[in-house]
This record gives structure tokens, sequence and C-alpha cells, in this order.
């Protein structure tokens, strides 16, 4: 005897579960895409370096990356991918002076800027009818994560940065032809983030002629600490064009955040910084707030049948980094000055191309590379952001267990070029920060896994 589908509050409950999964789950982690990117939202796309991910619609996780695979449920299923970031990284500060023009001082090669991390995504879709279904995918579209010691020589352009987002994506799905649907949905994106960095009170003492101040020497800590909500739309289309040819587009739109939350300070032991505020109302806490637009991406992908048992993927991104010219950090205390990072990113461009081996209908291979834009200027490469093209290599596979259970398992290893730091106090927002030069260096290995499970086969 057939065993029935769900009920609709069967499956509706299973999304609710999902969701409250997904905000216990999701924590910051580091950017692997370029910028403060992150696409590791499926174990199983994974494992082709994401090559054909806007063109498939194997499992629910590929929701996030095109809402058009909501329109391929047969009747339910659900997928629940983790992946696992092991990064390696350093700097090696070659320069480091006050703004007054003073050594810095401090570690010059810190190392483990970028910690681990486990980027959870969480996906469900469901056939209404015959034509129509729907989708619900929950994921972390942007992220980031740096962390610098106290004592490094940098500390005046950086300490902690830190962004989360979580989008929580509904969609709707219509089937127009039999392997051929579009889809539409809303975006809530949720961002919160922090930001902290040494103050060069002793620089700042010196001018404003504070007795014993020194440059360089009395530091204080200025952190932003912050979240918004915001919304956009997301849409997309997928189908085969041709025997043994799919292909697949999906869009999703910016974001605009006003990230709003509590600027604080912490003085230096030397009582400069405390001066300072008496006389000038300077380094009072006080409220503050930073726009922030996630950029758009345009995504295309393509299937295509080489021979019974292979596929050829192949992807292409782009991502209107050209968004980001600047961070401000804007205090309601109107003695604080504005912070400023520049950034003047530029639009960027991903590139993965893999292949599928389909062995027997239990298991599945796959592999890919990938090429990841940097959308960085050399000028204004950050050590907050120590971002650089790079290089994917993933293999991975997928095992159907039974005809409701399956398991996938990926690794993949980027590389990344060595970064150059070269700012200077020159630079808009760098006055009082000084000159910084140097390298980064980074490298890392990810391992993703994922639990698909549905009915209706």
């Amino acid at each position: 005897m057939k065993t029935p589908f769900f009920s609709l509050a069967d499956r509706i409950a299973c999304s609710a579960v999902l969701l409250a999964l997904a905000f216990f789950l999701v924590s910051a982690g580091p950017a692997l895409s370029a910028g403060y990117g992150v696409k590791e939202w499926s174990a199983t796309a994974m494992g082709s370096a994401y090559a054909g991910a806007s063109a498939t619609s194997s499992d629910a996780s590929f929701l996030s990356y095109n809402p058009a695979a909501a329109g391929a449920v047969v009747d339910y299923d659900s997928a629940i991918s983790a992946v696992g970031i092991l990064p390696t990284s350093s700097a090696n500060i070659t320069g480091a002076t006050t703004s007054a023009g003073t050594p810095a001082g401090g570690l010059a090669m810190p190392g483990h800027l970028i910690g681990e991390a486990i980027v959870p995504n969480l996906a469900a879709r469901m056939r209404l009818a015959p034509e129509w279904s729907v989708g619900l995918s929950i994921y972390a579209p942007w992220g980031l994560r740096t962390d610098y010691p106290m004592g490094w020589a940098g500390r005046y352009h950086a300490l902690q940065t830190h962004l989360l987002t979580v989008n929580i994506s509904p969609v709707i799905a219509y089937r127009i032809a039999n392997n051929f649907s579009i889809a539409v949905g809303p975006q809530f994106q949720y961002a919160k983030g922090t930001l902290s960095s040494a103050v060069d009170i002793g620089t700042i003492g010196a001018l404003f002629a504070v007795p014993g101040a020194v440059p360089g020497t009395q530091d204080g800590i200025a952190r932003f600490k912050a979240d918004s909500w915001g919304y956009g739309f997301t849409l997309g289309a997928m189908g085969d064009i041709a025997e043994g040819v799919s292909v697949g587009v999906s869009y999703r739109s910016a974001v605009r955040h006003t990230l709003e939350g509590p600027l604080t300070f912490t003085l230096d032991g030397a009582g400069v910084g405390a001066a300072i505020n008496g006389a000038t109302g300077l380094f009072t806490n006080t409220k503050a707030s930073a726009k922030l637009i996630t950029p758009e991406q345009a995504n295309f992908g393509t299937r295509v049948a080489l021979a019974p048992q292979w596929t050829g993927l192949f992807e292409v991104n782009w991502t209107n980094w050209s968004r980001f010219s600047e961070l401000r950090i804007d205090a309601v205390n109107p003695a604080q000055p504005d912070d400023v990072t520049t950034a003047q990113w530029k639009n960027a461009w991903f590139f993965a191309l893999g292949a599928e081996y389909a062995a027997d209908e239990r298991w599945t291979w796959r592999g890919g590379i990938a090429w990841d834009q940097s959308p960085v200027p050399a000028a204004t490469f950050n050590p907050r952001i120590p971002d650089a093209d790079r290089t994917w290599v993933s293999a991975g596979f997928t095992y159907r267990a039974n005809d409701n259970m399956s398991f996938a398992l990926s690794y993949a290893h980027l590389f990344l070029p060595r970064g150059t730091i070269a700012l200077n106090a020159a630079q808009t927002g760098n006055a009082l920060r000084g000159n910084l030069s140097g390298r980064t260096e980074a490298g890392v290995d990810v391992v993703g896994v994922q639990i698909s499970y549905r009915t209706g086969n």
C-alpha cells in the first residue's frame, strides 16, 4: 500500500520547525565569497563549486540559488545543510605609524584573523496543485568575521568586524510547461554587526595640548553594535530549453538597511581621554547609525547531458558591489565626528565549471572549479575585509539511502593570493588612524554535510 503524502498541516508545521531552527543555528561566519558574500547554502551545490546551482532543482536547498527550484517538487521535500569553515589567515605589517608620524608599535604578525564557523541552510518546498508550488528558504547571503588582537600594529584601522545577515525567503512558483517554472517571493532580511577599532587618544590629546599625552601609547577603543531589518524580493525561472539542456536564471534584489545601536568608548588609563571628553564632549557614549545596502545579484546556470551518466555544469553570477562606496558611522552626539571608511568597490563576477556522474540510482559524484573576482580596489584594501580573487576546487557526492532520505558530503579548498595593505593618513577617514602597510594571507578548507527528506517519489 502506498504511503500517504503529508497533510498540508504537517508540511506547514515542518516548515515552521525549520524556521525556528534557523534562528537558533545561524551564526556569524567569515565571508567565503568575494567581498562579504556567502554562497555556502547547500552542501550538494558546493560539491561542484556551485556550477549549475541556478539550474538545479534536485533538492530543496537549491531554492537559495533560484526560487524557481520550487516548481520541480513532486509532493514535499526539505533539506538541512551545514557547512564548516576552517580558515588559516595571517598578516605581516611592514610599516605602521600614527597620524603624528611616530611608530605605532604593536604586534606586526598577527594570526588566526578569520575564525572557524558553521553556516547552516534550511529549506522546504511543497506542491499545492499541478501548476502551483511554494517554497521557503532560510540562509545567510552576506556575512563577515575578522578579529585582530588589541595590541596589533594596525589597531587604529580595525579590531573586530562582524556582519551577519539572515534571509527568510518564501516563494511561490508556477509551472508554465511540464519542465519550465517561474517563481517570485519577498526577502525578509535581518542584519546585525559589530565594528571596533583602537583610538589613538595620545595623538588626539597632543593635538589638544593635553599634558602627558603621548601619540601611540594611550589607546582607547571605539565599538559600534547595531542591527536592522530590510526587505527586498527575489525571482527566477528554470526549465528545459532542449533535450538534455536545462537553464536557470535568478535575481535577488538589493536590500537597504539602517543599522542602529550604541557607539561606546573605552578610554585610556592615563586620563587623557577623560580630559578630552570633559573639554569637548568627544568620546561620550551615544547612539549611532550606519547605512548598508546589501547588493543585488543576477545568476545564470546550465546543465547539459554529456552522456547517459554524465552532466556538465556551468554557472555565472554578477554582483553589484559598486553600491559599497563607503562605510559611515553617524553618531547622535554632535561633538563626535562621523567615522568613515572608504571602499569604492567595483562590480564583480563569479564563474564555475563542474560535472556530475550518476554512478547508479543511489550514488551521484560531482566536482568543480570556480573563480571568484574580488570587488576591492588595491587603493582601498583594508584589514577589516582582507579580500582577494579566489579559486575554488570542490568535490562531493550524494547518497540516496532510500526513496525518502538522501545524504550529501562535500569538500572544497579556496586558494587566495596575498593581499597588499597600503593605507595612509591622507585618505578620507584615516586622518587619525595613521599609515599602515603590509600584506595578508589566507587559505580556507570547507566541509559541507546535508540531509534531505522527500515524499511523493
